[in-house]
């Protein structure tokens, strides 16, 4: 039996320059002058020389998979998965320049520090160690690290189907998403480790509207722009989703209701857990109640005339969807069709995917991570709960049983607010714990 030993985390010492350097060559996936993925990779090579050397490689596009061979071929495989790309940086915005790599009083900063160069600096890093002393895993152990995670994740689309043409079949995934984080919700106080079970699918509609266009002198009721308004209007005005919780979303509220010290939101934390129709109390509690209970929509363009004094004939409107269990794409669909018909509005599904299988907060995956954060993080609740955003795990869902989506790095209130915006930053020491929280969580359940 595997012990953890606090002093493990004194094995990556130098994991801060390491990760300095990762943040030093910029991966924007998009931008091609801030975009050296090959540099990267090279880098990847050279920091973590042992694992590269001992694990198989298989380009995959300008991603990456890895496989470390393992010992039991009766063992089902897993695979880590997480993205080398970075959103962009507005570095004039910025305290320390977003791909400087500074070292600032034992923190790094920088783009990618959290999100995600970090959480996969750690994790290499304790690979890296492990193989340098010899540990062989159980199963075969698959890294994939994507190359265009931030601008939809095509090449995981290409990795799954190769594993599925290869008949790879994942007992489980670990995918990022939660983190070791501050006041979630405004409801738990201090740190908690935040794992996402699940994660809502994202659609992308467009909304067409034609009619007569015209001189702006000599308007007329109907136009194609005042029905896309009026059709905004009505869609925000009324609730035409279905309101319900995911078992995924339960089994959150329930273990904030064991942790909450403040008793009025502990009891309200338990009766919002238990509600079938009435969800009044949950909307009472936090302003996300509406994304916890269903499918949500954001209108997020518009695009209409050319000119101040011509009324179009034709007005585009796009909006973003997130659903979860509790409506697919096809009800959804049909739903918004209806709706925008009422307006003569045409509805088109561009593009989307539906929500991921949610992990049961009882399973043996979810007890084992569970056990292990308890271990390296003492103190620290672990709180399961739904991913409102998409991780490339979404793509990899026919070729796995279970998903777990975690980051074992901690970031402070001021650090989750660096998260796709400025002034990003990890501290030194949350890099070394989440090393040694991966070495421990290998070693105990992977050997």
């Amino acid at each position: 039996m595997w012990s953890y030993d606090k002093n493990e985390k004194k094995n990556y010492g130098d994991i801060g320059p390491i990760m300095s350097d990762l943040v030093k060559i910029p991966t924007v996936h998009g931008m091609p002058e801030l975009y050296e993925i090959e540099c990267y990779k090279n880098c990847l090579k050279k920091q973590f020389k042992s694992l590269f050397e001992q694990a198989s490689l298989f380009p995959m596009g300008q991603a990456l998979i890895l496989k470390l061979e393992g010992g039991n071929p009766n063992l089902k495989p897993i695979m880590f998965d997480g993205h080398m790309d970075v959103v962009p940086a507005d570095e004039k915005e910025w305290l320390h320049g977003p791909f400087n790599g500074e070292i600032i009083d034992n923190e790094v900063w920088g783009r990618g520090t959290q999100d995600m160069k970090g959480p996969q600096c750690a994790l290499l890093a304790a690979l890296n160690y492990l193989c340098q002393e010899g540990w062989k895993p159980g199963p075969d152990i698959y890294l994939y690290l994507s190359c265009d995670e931030e601008t939809g994740g095509e090449t995981a689309k290409e990795a799954a189907a190769y594993f599925k043409e290869h008949m790879i079949q994942f007992q489980v995934i670990y995918d990022e998403g939660g983190t070791i984080c501050e006041n979630f919700m405004g409801l738990i106080d201090g740190k908690a480790a935040m794992v996402a079970v699940g994660e809502k699918g994202s659609l992308v509609y467009r909304f067409t509207a034609k009619g007569s266009g015209g001189h702006g002198a000599n308007p007329r009721p109907g136009t194609a722009i005042a029905r896309i308004a009026a059709f905004i209007c009505d869609v925000e005005d009324h609730s035409l989703f279905r309101k319900d919780m995911t078992p995924g979303v339960r089994s959150m509220l329930r273990e904030m209701h064991n942790i909450c010290s403040d008793e009025g939101k502990k009891e309200k934390l338990l009766q919002a857990s238990e509600a079938l129709e009435d969800f009044t109390v949950l909307y009472e509690l936090t302003e996300e109640a509406g994304s916890l209970l269903g499918a949500t929509i954001a209108f997020t363009q518009i695009h209409g005339g050319t000119a101040f004094n011509v009324i179009p004939g034709e007005a585009e409107l796009t909006a973003n969807v997130r659903v979860n269990m509790v409506q697919g794409k096809d009800e959804v669909t049909k739903i918004l069709r209806g709706k925008a018909a009422q307006y003569d509005i045409e509805c088109e599904l561009v593009s989307g995917i539906d929500a991921a299988r949610e992990t049961a907060a009882d399973s043996a995956i979810y007890r084992n991570l569970k056990h292990c954060i308890e271990t390296v993080f003492p103190g620290v609740p672990v709180i399961p709960f739904v991913l409102a955003g998409g991780t490339d795990s979404r793509h990899f869902q026919d070729v796995t049983d279970e998903t777990i989506r975690f980051s074992p790095l901690y970031a402070s209130l001021r650090q989750s607010r660096g998260v796709h915006s400025v002034n990003e930053s990890v501290f030194i020491e949350a890099l070394q714990e989440a090393a040694a929280f991966y070495q421990y969580f290998l070693s105990l359940y992977y050997s």
